[in-house]
């Protein structure tokens, strides 16, 4: 044992022996496991300058193969140690994205003091565990042999292993049972929103989640859950509660010149707890990186157990092209806004940013989600799903794991293809890639809806409301499955609540004054479809259900007149000519029904896959011509006796 200190290093109020392997705080020890403080010497004997991950873990861990995350447990283990907790302004240990750490605080360096007082040897033993777990200091005393000190440590580690143990035990029971399954990422909020693009902050939370998505294996609500929540101030903690998840992650982007910053914190949601915070830096061309180094970081952190697949679908990087991924932020932006001009700007910044990096295989996929939903506006099929598939094959080409380019390719099979058993199996896929992604169960409901398998799809839209309990469009689904199964009053009360929450819903109150219009209720279905009009604007296949209520109300003058208009449309526009066949079916003419019928079948109408199971056309299936167009499109009615009949039916 020395008796003079040759060698040592102070910054703060500390002060570090190499020779003793000890850290002091204003001469107290300060217990460190072994990793930590080899981690923490090299970090200060590069005081000022960037020291390398994979230099740091060379020289701590020689010899052995560890993660990276072994290190950044290491790194948050020595700010808690040095207090350097508050990730605006760090003290000590300075984070350089992807590459590695900086020790930023001034260091003194003492060599060759002066003879001090002998000092007792101390060995500190902390087991790496939970904070919980008991740190034992054992002392040199002077006079003691060195045979009997060392015994005496060797016996303590026995007794401090035990104790870790039963710690490390009690401690994972409770993590078990108070864990982070599931995470919500809130839109980011701008710094400097003059600066920023709008569609960066959000853009970035959507990559964000896209990501932890992928991965298939973490739970974590879509973009679409969370977007209402931008430009607010939410307190996380209620966000959370009202999400029903574990955990929130919140942040804050700011785009300057030369540097793109994102700060984001991790809080549980039970207790309000802040689980970590730290900040990310870029320059604007590696802005894409970012997204990655966030999401690491959640995992890393969570107790989330990713399979060696889901850690290689976490790390992959679609693009290294600033432009082209600036471009598809901003598309997935449009898409997210779910109007028809957006959806349209949407297709055109996924192209651009195809233009810019041709391998880009989410940009291919984003592209195909966009002219799918724009088939839902009355675009005309043929002029958009061979647009849809071309896209998403090459999605599917650049990289075979995307769980959503399958699910377009499933939504491509079901509405346009009428392709029944593909569309069905590649659902399945999609699911079986990304088992967490609420839509793709949601969208799955409405195929097994179409197909009369109404158990099998009551079970996937459950499991959609599971994962995004508070989704507007799965809520409107599981109402839609509950009308086709004629269960009227329990589809009017699942609308009812959709439109309480979001009035301004449109295409909800379309759905409720069909359930109305097929329970006869004809005044309420009235006043739904003029809702929606008032809100969305004219639509062919509102209208046409408009004019189906004006007929059946006793108003054919009006039904005629929506025939006329509807018609007249169709001449500068794409009309759905299932629209015109509704009216002709609440008029009781039949022979114009079927001719209509017979149009819709041959220009592929969205709407012609639930022919099976929708109660509107409950009165023609008495009609041998109606047997015989699902014959055409492979769709047999089986009606089961104890299945319920419309009243429209009876007409």
């Amino acid at each position: 044992m020395k008796q003079a200190v040759q060698h040592l290093y102070e910054f703060g109020p500390f002060r570090i022996d190499p020779a003793e392997r000890l850290l002091l705080r204003s001469g107290e020890p300060v217990p460190l496991t072994v990793k930590a403080f080899d981690t923490l010497l090299i970090l200060i004997q590069n005081s000022g300058h960037l020291v390398e991950k994979s230099d740091l873990i060379n020289s701590v861990w020689a010899n052995s193969f560890v993660e990276e995350g072994n290190l950044t447990v290491v790194i948050c283990t020595l700010r808690k140690a040095l207090g350097d907790d508050d990730t605006a302004e760090r003290k000590y240990i300075q984070t350089v994205a992807k590459r590695g750490y900086r020790f930023v605080g001034e260091v003194r360096e003492i060599v060759g003091s002066e003879p001090q007082e002998p000092v007792e040897e101390a060995v500190v033993f902390q087991v790496p565990s939970p904070a919980e777990t008991p740190v034992l200091l054992l002392k040199h005393k002077p006079g003691m042999s060195s045979r009997t000190f060392r015994a005496g440590a060797y016996a303590s580690l026995i007794v401090l292993f035990c104790l870790a143990m039963f710690f490390y035990w009690r401690h994972r029971s409770a993590q078990d049972e108070a864990g982070i399954r599931s995470i919500a990422v809130l839109p980011f909020q701008a710094l400097n929103p003059g600066a920023t693009p709008d569609y960066l902050p959000i853009g970035m939370a959507d990559a964000v989640i896209t990501r932890l998505g992928n991965t298939g294996q973490i739970v974590v609500r879509p973009t679409s859950a969370v977007q209402k929540y931008a430009h607010t101030l939410a307190d996380p903690v209620i966000v959370g509660k009202e999400q029903k998840v574990d955990a929130i992650l919140e942040g804050k982007v700011e785009l300057l010149s030369d540097w793109v910053s994102v700060r984001v914190q991790l809080i549980r949601v039970h207790d309000g707890a802040l689980l970590w915070a730290d900040m990310f830096q870029e320059r604007p061309d590696h802005m894409f990186l970012l997204e990655q180094e966030v999401a690491e970081r959640i995992v890393q952190s969570a107790p989330f157990r990713l399979s060696a697949p889901a850690k290689i679908r976490l790390a992959h990087s679609d693009t290294t092209d600033p432009k082209a991924y600036q471009l598809y932020l901003e598309g997935r932006y449009l898409l997210n806004k779910r109007t028809e001009l957006a959806v349209r700007q949407s297709v055109e910044a996924f192209n651009q940013a195809i233009n810019s990096d041709p391998r880009y295989a989410l940009a291919y996929s984003g592209l195909a989600d966009a002219y799918v939903l724009l088939g839902t506006y009355g675009v005309p099929p043929w002029e958009l799903y061979p647009n849809a598939k071309a896209a998403m094959l090459k999605a599917l080409e650049l990289d075979d794991n995307l769980a959503e380019a399958y699910t377009s390719r499933a939504m491509i099979s079901f509405h346009y293809e009428w392709s029944w058993d593909k569309a069905d199996q590649e659902f399945q896929h999609a699911i079986a890639l990304n088992p967490n992604e609420p839509m793709a169960h949601a969208w799955y409901a409405m195929y097994l809806g179409a197909m009369g398998r109404h158990d099998e799809a009551q079970h996937q839209v459950d499991q959609a409301k599971a994962l995004d309990p508070l989704s507007a469009i799965v809520a409107v689904i599981d109402s839609r499955i509950a009308y086709w199964n004629h269960e009227y009053d329990k589809s009017i009360a699942g609308y009812a609540k959709v439109i309480a929450l979001n009035p301004q819903f449109g295409s909800a109150h379309t759905r409720l004054g069909m359930t109305y219009l097929a329970k006869h209720s004809l005044p309420e279905a009235i006043h739904e479809f003029e809702a929606a009009e008032s809100l969305s604007g004219p639509d062919p296949y509102n209208e046409g259900h408009l004019g189906y209520a004006e007929a059946l109300s006793g108003n054919p003058a009006k039904a005629h007149e929506l025939i006329d208009k509807l018609t007249a449309r169709s001449r500068q526009e794409y009309v759905p000519a299932l629209s015109i066949a509704l009216i002709y079916v609440g008029l009781g003419e039949r022979e114009r029904a079927f001719e209509w019928l017979s149009y819709s079948y041959q220009d592929r109408s969205t709407h012609m896959v639930y022919a099976k199971v929708d109660p509107l056309l409950d009165p023609l299936r008495s009609d041998p011509r109606f047997n015989t167009l699902l014959k055409q499109m492979n769709l047999l009615y089986p009606l089961a006796a104890s299945q319920s009949v419309s009243p429209l039916a009876t007409r």
